[in-house]
Parts: C-alpha cells; sequence; structure tokens
C-alpha cells in the first residue's frame, strides 16, 4: 500500500515538476537530453537479445560515473561475456560514461521512478543483477527489482549526517524500502551504522572502503603538460578546481595576493559546471585579470591572465601541473569535490570547510598532513605561500598524500568480488 501512496504522489507533483524542468533547460539554453529514455522508451535495438549475464550498473552524475568505471571495466575484464547497461542521470555524466566506457557499456539515462516506468525498463533489459554506485534510493524501482527477483547491490555507499537527517524525516517510508537492498557495500563503518539506522537490515551490510582510492592509483590518468595549457616553464601554477559560485572570486583573490610574492605565478580556474564558465569569466573581468579560455587553443598565458578550463575531461591531468591545487564545493555550501585527484599526483591539496561529501577522505587526508584546510582566499593564500617557500615540507606532504592512498585502496577488489557473485549466482541458479 505505501508503494502505491508513493506512486500517486509521483503523479500528483510530475504536472509541476516537468514545466518547471522545461523552464529551467529554455532558460539555460539547452535542451533536455534523453528525455524518451527517461520515460522507458528506447530506439529499437538498443536492448538486444539476452545471451549470458547482463548488468545494470547506475551512477548519477560525473563523479559517481568515474568512480564507477573502474569497477566496469575491471568486471568486464574478469567476466567478458557479461552484458553492462550503464545509467546517469545527468547529461555531464552521460557524456563522461560515454567517453570513458566506450563499446564496454550501453549508456543510456535513468528511468523516472514512476511504477510502470521502472516496470518497462526492465521488462525490456532482463537485468541479472542493479548495481548502483554510491547511494542513491529509487523505492519503485528497488520494488520492481525485487518482484522480479533481480538482486541490487549498492557499493561506495555513503550516508552524510545531513543525507541521514533528511531521509530520517521519512523512516516509516525507508524501513519499507532499504530490506529490498541485497546487499550494502559501504565506505566506512559510519556510512554503514547510518544506512542501519535508516533500516537497512545489519546482516546485509558491510565495509568495503572507498572506491575512489583505488581509482586515484589504477585510473592511470594522463598528466596535462603545461605547454597544452600555454604556462611558462618554471612558472608557479594555482589551480582551483571544481568550482562554484562565490569560489572563483575567493580563488582570484588568493591569485592577487600570491602574485605579490610569487609574480610569475599562473592560474587556471575550472568551474564545476559548463553552464558557469560565462559566468567565471565575469568573476575574472570583476578582479581585474585578462580571461583566456583553454577552448581558445594553446596559447602562452602572461602572469595576470587567468585561464579559464571551459573544457570538459581535462582537469583530473591539469592537477598534475598545479603547484597549488584548491578543489572546490568546499568554500560554497555543495560538500565538497574528489580531492584525491590532485593527490594521486604527489600533491598537497587544499580545499575549504564544507567537505561532508568527502568526509572520510579530507579527513584522512588532513591527518597525513597532505589534505590543508583554509576557510577563504586570503588563508588559502596564506598557507600556499608558506608551503611553496618550503620545498623540502612540500615535497613530504606529497609523498604522505600517495602512502595514504596507496594504505586505503582494496574497495574495488571486494566490490567487484560481490558483484562476480551475485552475477554467476544468478546465472548457476
Amino acid at each position: 500500500m505505501i508503494f502505491k501512496l508513493y506512486d500517486i504522489l509521483l503523479y500528483a507533483v510530475a504536472p509541476l515538476y516537468f514545466p518547471f524542468m522545461a523552464l529551467s533547460h529554455m532558460a539555460k539554453g539547452k535542451r533536455r537530453l534523453g528525455l524518451r529514455e527517461r520515460f522507458g522508451f528506447f530506439r529499437p535495438g538498443f536492448f538486444t537479445e539476452k545471451k549470458g549475464g547482463r548488468a545494470w550498473f547506475h551512477a548519477v552524475s560525473v563523479g559517481e560515473t568515474l568512480a564507477a568505471v573502474p569497477l566496469v571495466l575491471a568486471l568486464k575484464e574478469k567476466m567478458p561475456d557479461v552484458e553492462i547497461y550503464f545509467s546517469t542521470v545527468t547529461e555531464t555524466g552521460n557524456k563522461v560514461a560515454r567517453e570513458k566506457l566506450g563499446d564496454n557499456a550501453k549508456i543510456f539515462f535513468f528511468p523516472f521512478d514512476f511504477g510502470c516506468v521502472v516496470r518497462r525498463v526492465i521488462g525490456q533489459m532482463s537485468p541479472d543483477l542493479f548495481i548502483v554506485v554510491e547511494t542513491e534510493i529509487w523505492p519503485n524501482l528497488l520494488k520492481a527489482l525485487h518482484d522480479a527477483g533481480i538482486p541490487s547491490l549498492i557499493v561506495n555507499g555513503r550516508i552524510s549526517p545531513r543525507s541521514l537527517k533528511g531521509y530520517s524525516r521519512f523512516g516509516f517510508f525507508f524501513r519499507r524500502v532499504l530490506p529490498l537492498v541485497s546487499r550494502y557495500l559501504m565506505q566506512s563503518e559510519a556510512d554503514a551504522q547510518r544506512i542501519i539506522r535508516l533500516g537497512a537490515p545489519p546482516q546485509k551490510v558491510s565495509v568495503a572502503g572507498n572506491i575512489k582510492f583505488d581509482q586515484a592509483i589504477a585510473a592511470g590518468r594522463p598528466a596535462m603538460s603545461r605547454a597544452a595549457l600555454g604556462i611558462p616553464d618554471g612558472a608557479k601554477v594555482l589551480i582551483a578546481g571544481s568550482t562554484h559560485q562565490g569560489e572563483e572570486d575567493e580563488a582570484l583573490k588568493a591569485y592577487k595576493q600570491l602574485l605579490i610574492d610569487f609574480p610569475g605565478m599562473a592560474v587556471v580556474l575550472a568551474p564545476r559546471h559548463p553552464e558557469r564558465f560565462a559566468a567565471a569569466e565575469e568573476a575574472v573581468r570583476r578582479a581585474g585579470f585578462h580571461c583566456v579560455r583553454k577552448s581558445a587553443g594553446a596559447q602562452l598565458i602572461a602572469p595576470g591572465s587567468v585561464l579559464l578550463l571551459d573544457t570538459m575531461g581535462e582537469l583530473a591531468g591539469t592537477y598534475a601541473v598545479g603547484d597549488i591545487n584548491f578543489v572546490g564545493g568546499s568554500w560554497a555550501n555543495i560538500g565538497g569535490h574528489n580531492i584525491l585527484e590532485p593527490a594521486s599526483f604527489g600533491k598537497p591539496v587544499f580545499f575549504g570547510p564544507v567537505m561532508h561529501n568527502f568526509r572520510d577522505i579530507s579527513r584522512i587526508l588532513k591527518d597525513c598532513g597532505a589534505g590543508i584546510e583554509v576557510k577563504d582566499g586570503a588563508e588559502l593564500a596564506t598557507e600556499a605561500a608558506k608551503l611553496l617557500r618550503d620545498p623540502a615540507r612540500y615535497s613530504a606532504l606529497g609523498k604522505a598524500a600517495l602512502e595514504a592512498i596507496e594504505k586505503n585502496k582494496g574497495a574495488l577488489a571486494s566490490d567487484l568480488k560481490a558483484v562476480e557473485e551475485f552475477l554467476k549466482e544468478k546465472n548457476d541458479g
């Protein structure tokens, strides 16, 4: 009965949500891609005749997609006959999945959680296993999978204190939903305890660690070169990556202060979302700097000019060039982004105090000294200058970052083992 009420509520909200979504995309000059897929309608031949095992991976956006990639590729290497379908919610996540996975998976947009829609998708795909990377709870989908006898698995699971508070408001509902998941592989003991408090059966919950540590080592991402960015040899480089509204202003304040002691310093700004490129460029102009867009092609960046990284998929490699790497979403009230990307190049990493989405990773890096929390642009400039004047400490912190990553890897193997076991059990049965 409770799932019927949930479905009714979705239908009641839909007439308000869909016009809002359409207007939002029109205002941003975008068209909504994958809308037919989100209603469960696919092009002919998308779902091929099933010949063997079939796994459905889901990752909401870019961060989760990047975390899922090594697991998908490892599964294809271990079980090459398994067909993989991979869904995302966001268009940027969809694009990254296509770039990183290529022919290893069929990429599509995640369906709306209407009962009739998810049942249609499950019927067409007929997966043997559904795998969610990190934690998204879609009640109708989980119910439909359970009713069809299809196991579901959450890997790299996390529940932040903020998410726990939000979910707890509807605890009576989620205590009916969470037991439908076959197994939870959580990032930390704290995450495990939170999901149990919400209603997950304790016997289904275990701690596997954070796959992002394995991703940092195993990704083998190419390092960006100074020449490709137009940065002169010998210049110190400040990178502010994955920034949100207001964070570019603080980063540029830090840059202006650092230029006093390091007059040849270059700076790279990389907004998190493409629709904010224009706003970031305006922030550069307000700060009194000249803005150069990466998409315009390589050109020598003069001191006092700002390189705007307005391309997708290049930020992780660009951190290799940075002497001072700041990761955004941590001054804005977002919860932080993946600070292991710069750390994986043996670099200390700077971030703000709002890191609830990466609480454990930020704690691990802070404990070894490789993670440096700064409250604003002024503190970033002060702490960055101290570090740049002390090459021995800089080198020691970079080494500590790599050691912390190496020490904490292992989640990929645990997650892969669980996926294999479910697939083998399903097909052997």
